[in-house]
């Protein structure tokens, strides 16, 4: 879905109700992944974008700075989880579900400002 409009409309293809289902089926399976891994697994969908964010679309350095980014983000929500209260470990997973949800939401809400347009 990266093509603009006017390259798949002469297909014939109904471009918004492609777009629609399209963002359904991949909510679903964010959410099947997030439920079954946890809130930890939601950093494997959160890396990748700050990787892209950073590199581009170009392979050879995307993946590595994606497994380094989800990496930097787990080690700073595991320092932050021991160094909020002193003596108390609060679970990873409620930091970086704290810090991930936001950033995702306004991650998805900017995009589907410039898709929708």
């Amino acid at each position: 879905m990266r093509r603009k409009r006017f390259d798949i409309l002469p297909l014939g293809i109904p471009v918004a109700r492609m777009r629609l289902e399209m963002l359904a089926c991949i909510s679903l399976l964010a959410a099947t992944a997030t439920a079954f891994v946890g809130t930890i697994g939601f950093v494997g969908l959160i890396g990748p974008h700050i990787a892209r964010m950073l590199v581009g679309e170009d392979q050879r350095y995307f993946i590595p700075v994606s497994a380094a980014a989800g990496a930097g983000i787990l080690s700073i929500a595991s320092t932050l989880s021991k160094a909020i209260t002193p003596g108390v470990i609060y679970p990873i997973g409620i930091i970086t579900a704290l810090v991930g949800v936001p950033f995702f939401l306004s991650l998805v809400l900017s995009v589907r400002r410039e898709t929708w347009r």
